[in-house]
């Protein structure tokens, strides 16, 4: 069975951050998560990014932020792997404790946007490779660092990241926003919260509509305002994430995942599935099996 390994890194022992330049004749590492949010930058080196449900290509320069606990795996393209191969991957790695600076992030208003930052990282951040050039630079010098200064260079390399403006989120996952309007509005805090708790069962909106208080057209405009999607697209992309969970497990046919997640047809299961993965259910689990 293909199960995600959880790595203990140890940070919160020693220094709370740890940078690491890796030379490798190809990725060796399954499918993992850990406690400690994770810096990717690839100097060398193609293949097929695995973070959360999202499976792309990656190639020089890719640069990703990884929140905590997020299942990730960076795959070598199959060249890599020959025996005969010259071939390397050159990447440089910070990874950093879970509750780096926590106090920080949560109280000073300076480093809000870092505290947003991390919170937008559970879906993974890949920074456009034709703009940030300044923060790829800022991580090569962080290799020369150690004790204080690797830790305000780190500070720094997240504070540059909360600036930027062109970056894509990797993992479909939805998760509540940090927006002060959703952390101030307790109706959607209610709603959010019964739609995550009932979503791999049939739902329609009047029933959701009335957790609100409000009546179906109102509260369709209400959740568009709040989350900038629809509420039926919310719902899909937790039950498509829950049916990415399923399939790695393998203990269910696909079938199976497809009503276990609330969908009442397979066709519509299959078409939301591409829709947020843009592989259908085979051809994930396909992909995934592939790194066994």
């Amino acid at each position: 069975m293909n199960r995600i390994m959880h790595e203990n890194l140890n940070l919160d022992t020693g220094s709370p951050v740890k940078i690491k330049w890796c030379d490798y004749d190809y990725f060796k590492f399954p499918l993992h998560f850990h406690d400690e949010y994770e810096i990717v930058y690839i100097i060398k080196s193609t293949g097929t990014r695995f973070v959360g449900n999202s499976i792309e290509p990656y190639s020089e320069g890719d640069l990703v932020l990884l929140g905590s606990s997020v299942p990730h795996m960076y795959r070598s393209d199959p060249q890599y792997y020959n025996k005969d191969s010259t071939l390397r991957v050159h990447a440089i790695t910070i990874q950093f404790a879970k509750g780096f600076f926590s106090h920080g992030i949560n109280e000073y208003p300076e480093l809000k946007g870092i505290k947003n930052l991390l919170t937008t990282s559970k879906r993974g951040v890949c920074f456009d490779k034709d703009d940030n050039q300044h923060i790829r630079k800022r991580i090569e010098k962080a290799l020369s660092l150690k004790g204080l200064p690797l830790l305000l260079e780190c500070i720094h390399i997240l504070s540059l990241m909360s600036k930027s403006t062109r970056f894509t989120l990797l993992n479909q996952e939805d998760s509540e926003s940090t927006s002060e309007l959703i952390e101030a509005d307790t109706r959607l805090i209610k709603v959010l919260s019964f739609i995550k708790r009932e979503y791999n069962r049939q739902l329609t909106l009047n029933e959701i509509a009335g957790v609100a208080g409000m009546n179906q057209s109102a509260f369709c405009r209400f959740f568009h305002v709040k989350t900038g999607k629809t509420c039926t697209n919310y719902i899909n992309s937790l039950r498509i994430n829950f049916a990415c969970k399923l399939l790695l497990e393998k203990r269910l046919s696909i079938t199976e995942i497809c009503y276990e997640c609330g969908f009442n047809n397979i066709s519509n299961f299959n078409r939301q599935f591409k829709e947020v993965t843009k592989y259908s259910p085979t051809e994930y689990l396909k992909e995934f099996s592939r790194s066994s």
